[in-house]
């Protein structure tokens, strides 16, 4: 911040520098916006760059609400769409619905467990709908809606908002220096 000189006997010198503190006010909320809005923009780009395959299926955005006395980013995900995985068990086809964004974040299978070892409970490794196999480590059979039998192992997590969040705190020094400055 520089320097407001403020002189008792000018007249109107304590106007002015009431004037000179409401520009910065002004400023510092501007540059506070523009700091939280260069972070988002960072850990956006890390999400999308970590989506994995489900990418497609995953879109990001922000939301900055700012008032004069602070200012809150939000970097939000959701999946665009569903997806409807199916397979036959005992000859009968069967069906889950999977969320893309929980799936790139978390996995699925023994995979999951390998890149996620301290997930427990409702995400990770065997919380899929009646997945029996998840903890086996040579993996499973499944048969798709064409009859074509494939094997799996799981899902591998990449995990785009832990690594949009490291990235944030990564950058969050350079950001304030670049936006803010140095003094």
């Amino acid at each position: 911040m520089k320097r407001i000189n403020i002189s008792i006997t000018t007249k109107g010198s304590l106007n002015k520098a009431i004037e000179q503190l409401e520009q910065y006010k002004k400023n510092l909320i501007a540059k506070t916006e523009l700091f939280v809005s260069k972070l988002l923009d960072i850990g956006i780009n890390t999400a999308k760059d970590n989506s994995g395959a489900y990418g497609q299926y995953i879109f990001f955005y922000k939301e900055i609400d700012s008032n004069e006395f602070g200012c809150t980013g939000l970097l939000i995900a959701a999946d665009s769409k569903k997806i409807i995985s199916q397979w036959y068990r005992g000859g009968q086809l069967v069906s889950a619905e999977v969320s893309p964004l929980l799936m790139s974040e978390f996995g699925s299978g023994w995979l999951a467990k390998v890149y996620f070892p301290s997930v427990d409970g409702e995400v990770g490794q065997g919380t899929f709908p009646e997945q029996r196999h998840a903890f086996d480590p040579n993996g499973w059979s499944w048969t798709d809606e064409n009859g074509v039998t494939h094997h799996s192992i799981g899902e591998r997590p990449t995990h785009p908002m832990y690594s949009a969040l490291m990235a944030m705190i990564y950058e969050i020094n350079a950001m304030a220096r670049e936006v803010f400055g140095n003094g």
